[in-house]
């Protein structure tokens, strides 16, 4: 900046920081362009590393009564999402059985809907261990807990 002191400015509109600018090897708009340029590609790389984090291979599936909640031709729209449990298996004690495929993956069942935690009344599903193979599975239903059959809302997430 003091280098542009006693510099004639001949555009009024200009300031007399220009001819500073235009020494530095390129004029402003070029730089400005390049620092766009250098956040888009940026923000592009991060957001691709989190789309790599999200999709799951084909071993990580979930089921609950033996109908596929995610993967397996489910698609991957129950991942971090709370979901209650169907009609069908919060009026019955019996059921659900849960089985949680792959190493990659977790659900965890809640005994209140909304996934909200009640003391020590929730349960983990899934074997978060990448040094199983992957394909292990999980299994979870009244048998091992009676009390399981109450559980009303369920959220599967990566490990």
């Amino acid at each position: 900046l003091n280098q542009c002191r006693g510099l004639k400015i001949r555009h009024p509109s200009r300031s007399c920081h220009e001819p500073c600018r235009a020494r530095m090897g390129f004029p402003l708009p070029v730089a400005m362009q390049l620092h766009a340029v250098l956040v888009a590609a940026l923000a592009l790389a991060a957001s691709g590393a989190l789309v790599r984090k999200s999709e799951l291979d084909i071993n990580q599936k979930v089921y609950i009564e033996n109908a596929p909640i995610l993967g397996d031709g489910a698609g991957e729209e129950a991942l971090n999402q709370c979901r209650e449990f169907a009609d069908q298996h919060v009026s019955n004690p019996a059921a659900p059985t849960v089985k949680v495929c792959g190493t990659g993956i977790k659900m965890t069942v809640f005994l209140r809907g909304r996934c909200e935690a009640y003391y020590e009344h929730s349960v983990t599903v899934g074997k978060c261990d990448s040094g199983m193979q992957a394909d292990t599975c999980d299994t979870w239903s009244p048998m091992q807990n009676f009390g399981f059959g109450f559980y009303e809302s369920y959220m599967i997430e990566q490990c």
